[in-house]
């Protein structure tokens, strides 16, 4: 019996920023809005992509503050959806802190993150722009996405299907044998191929994104 490829994601944010919602509008196409759950959610969820099937377990967190737990959390996890709300200058700067924290803890070819501003149908309270999110995303070089859980399953299923792609090369590139794996600067080249850059010839460019 041939064992499935898995792919373990953690969401991670402040509260009220969406991260159940945009979850579960990824793995149902359905929008909830009230959320009062105290408690981490795991789901387990099938993909299918390149011929292949895997695995992905997706652990919603409750909860973002620099704790025991959350580093456990981010120690267990090998891709990461970093969610904030464009409504919420807070929020944004809670998603910042996320990001350095991953930066410092885990091995820069051995992770993926994806940073997510949510609610972007509340043009009219936006308080984050969009340039602010590319700024982040590319300082950490991560992928960006602003979404609406609320409006669109598009969007969002794009932002987690580029995640898991990107997150699958990285364990491939992690499964070769000792003396062939890439370093960490060739690790970064082989992904900037796979998404049409090369970062180390051309630091200007950002990742890319989508606002939907």
């Amino acid at each position: 019996m041939t064992n499935v490829p898995r792919i373990r994601v953690v969401v991670l944010g402040s509260s009220r920023v969406g991260k159940s919602a945009v979850t579960v509008r990824y793995l149902t196409k359905r929008y909830i809005g009230e959320y009062s759950s105290t408690t981490d959610l795991l789901y387990r969820h099938n993909v299918s992509f390149d011929s292949v099937n895997i695995e992905v377990e997706i652990l919603d967190t409750c909860k973002c503050k620099i704790t025991g737990c959350l580093y456990d959390h981010l120690r267990w996890g090998e891709a990461f959806v970093v969610v904030y709300s464009v409504c919420d200058e807070a929020s944004f700067r809670e998603a910042q802190l996320l990001l350095e924290t991953l930066a410092k803890l885990k091995l820069p070819s051995y992770y993926t993150t994806l940073l997510l501003g949510n609610k972007r149908d509340l043009e009219h309270s936006k308080k984050v722009c969009v340039d602010a999110g590319q700024e982040l995303s590319l300082r950490y070089g991560c992928q960006f996405y602003e979404v609406s859980a609320a409006e669109s399953y598009a969007g969002v299923s794009l932002a987690f299907q580029s995640l898991l792609r990107e997150a699958r090369s990285v364990q491939l590139l992690r499964a070769m044998p000792i003396r062939r794996k890439l370093g960490v600067n060739s690790v970064s080249k082989v992904l900037g191929t796979i998404f049409g850059q090369n970062k180390s010839r051309d630091r200007g460019k950002k990742r890319p994104s989508l606002s939907i």
